[in-house]
C-alpha cells in the first residue's frame, strides 16, 4: 500500500470519527515543548479537563527563547514566555506546571536528560493520559518530545498516549467539541503577546478549530484533534492515522 493512502473499501466513518469525545483521562499530563504549544493545540481540551475537576498538569520543555533570533536578552525573553505561560495557566484553570527549562531547539540533543525528565514526572504524577504535540510536527522539539513518549508509552501502557496538531494536521481518530470552552482558548492565546507578534496565530488556530468541526455536524463551531496511539502502536498504524510515515529523529 502507498504510503498515506487508505483502503477505499473503508468508509468516513472509518478514516474520521464523525462524533466528538469526551477528553482523555482523568489525570492528564499535557506536554508542551514550549510556552504556547499546550493553548495552541489542546486549550479547549485543557478547559473541559479543568472544568470537569480533572487534575491535569503542564510541562513546559522548553522556554522558548529562540522563537526570536533577534531577542538580544535570551533570559529576558524566556522570563516574557514564562510569566506569560503562567497567565494562560489561570485562564484554563490548570494550576499545576513545570518549567524544565531545556534549551529551546536542542531537545533531541539532551534527550538523556530530557528521557529522565519525562520518567520522574510520570512516575511522580502516575497520568492516566499523556498528551504531546504529534510525530509529524515540523518542530523537531514536537518531534523530540512525541518520539520520546512513544517510547515510554510501548515500555509500559499504563496511560494513554495522545497526540494533538499545531503546525501539521494529523488524520485524527479522536476529535473534542470545544465550542463552549472556545473563549477561554483564545483568551489564553492572547496571553502570549510575545508570540502574536511573530504570527497570528488567532486566525491560524481559529481556522484549523474551525475546520475540525467538518464532520460533527452544525451545531459544533469549533473542534480540537487528536490521534491517540493504540498500546502496541506500530509504525504501520502511525504511518495510517498520522498520513504518512513519521519522521526517524
Amino acid at each position: 500500500m502507498s504510503m498515506g493512502l487508505i483502503p477505499p473499501e473503508r468508509s468516513e466513518p472509518e478514516i474520521l470519527p464523525f462524533a466528538a469525545s469526551s477528553p482523555p483521562g482523568e489525570r492528564v499530563i499535557v506536554f508542551a515543548p514550549h510556552p504556547d504549544d499546550e493553548t495552541l493545540g489542546c486549550g479547549g481540551t485543557l478547559k473541559k479537563l479543568s472544568a470537569r475537576g480533572k487534575r491535569v498538569m503542564v510541562v513546559f520543555l522548553t522556554e522558548g527563547e529562540k522563537a526570536r533570533p533577534d531577542a538580544r536578552d535570551k533570559e529576558r525573553y524566556a522570563e516574557t514566555r514564562r510569566r506569560e505561560a503562567m497567565k494562560a495557566m489561570r485562564v484554563l484553570g490548570v494550576q499545576t506546571y513545570e518549567f524544565l527549562g531545556f534549551p529551546d531547539r536542542e531537545l533531541f540533543q539532551n534527550r538523556e536528560k530530557v528521557e529522565r525528565a519525562f520518567r520522574r514526572i510520570i512516575s511522580d504524577f502516575g497520568p492516566d493520559a499523556a498528551y504531546c504535540p504529534s510525530l509529524i510536527e515540523i518542530n523537531p522539539d514536537h518531534r523530540a518530545a512525541a518520539e520520546l513518549l512513544c517510547t515510554l508509552h510501548r515500555e509500559s501502557p499504563d496511560f494513554r498516549c495522545v497526540f494533538y496538531e499545531i503546525t501539521s494536521p494529523i488524520r485524527p481518530n479522536i476529535l473534542i467539541d470545544v465550542t463552549d470552552t472556545y473563549k477561554y482558548k483564545e483568551k489564553a492565546v492572547k496571553c502570549y503577546k510575545s508570540q502574536l507578534k511573530i504570527t497570528d496565530y488567532l486566525m491560524l488556530i481559529r481556522a484549523l478549530n474551525t475546520y475540525r468541526s467538518f464532520t460533527l455536524g452544525r451545531g459544533v463551531k469549533y473542534a480540537e484533534a487528536f490521534w491517540e496511539a493504540g498500546e502496541e502502536a506500530s509504525r504501520e498504524e502511525m504511518r495510517l492515522w498520522l498520513g504518512y510515515e513519521p519522521p526517524l529523529l
